[in-house]
């Protein structure tokens, strides 16, 4: 049976897996894609509204990396038995050029880039949210550095 507690370790799952490599947007690591977008509209945040679909800053790119996420979310879902209309509120926040924490960036400092962190809010229908952080690394994309995906 499932239970809405299930929620906690669905939402660190999907903050893990948004910091991953299978975060993939054309070819390339969506991470970086988004850092971009959000230097371009001079924002040092990207907010990703899972339920409704939407983007903070706007911006029609990232169709496929939502679908992935979404599809990443509604297996977790499902395996967990857990029925969508348990969730009130799902977002994906990206911060940009975050403030250094130890525990985070440590790793990832020596091989350069900015501090980022992603932080996952999945509210139930109750209205309990479940909040979960990940930090890493990123450099802004650039496709002369990058090597893309090679099904692309």
């Amino acid at each position: 049976m499932a239970r809405r507690k299930q929620l906690k370790g669905i939402t660190g799952n999907l903050g893990q897996w948004c910091l991953s490599r299978s975060f993939d947007c054309e070819g390339y690591w969506a991470l970086g894609l988004l850092y971009a977008h959000a230097e371009t509209r001079h924002s040092n945040r990207v907010v990703l509204n899972l339920l409704d679909q939407s983007i903070f800053p706007d911006s029609e790119h990232f169709g496929k990396a939502f679908e992935l996420i979404l599809s990443f979310l509604a297996m977790d879902l499902k395996t967990s038995k857990i029925p969508e209309n348990w969730l009130r509120k799902a977002t994906v926040t990206f911060e940009f050029n975050a403030e250094y924490k130890h525990e985070y960036h440590h790793w990832g400092s020596i091989l350069g880039g900015k501090p980022c962190m992603c932080i996952v809010d999945i509210t139930s229908d109750l209205d309990k949210t479940y909040t979960k952080q990940y930090g890493c690394n990123v450099w802004v994309h650039n496709p002369k550095r990058e090597q893309r995906r090679g099904s692309f």
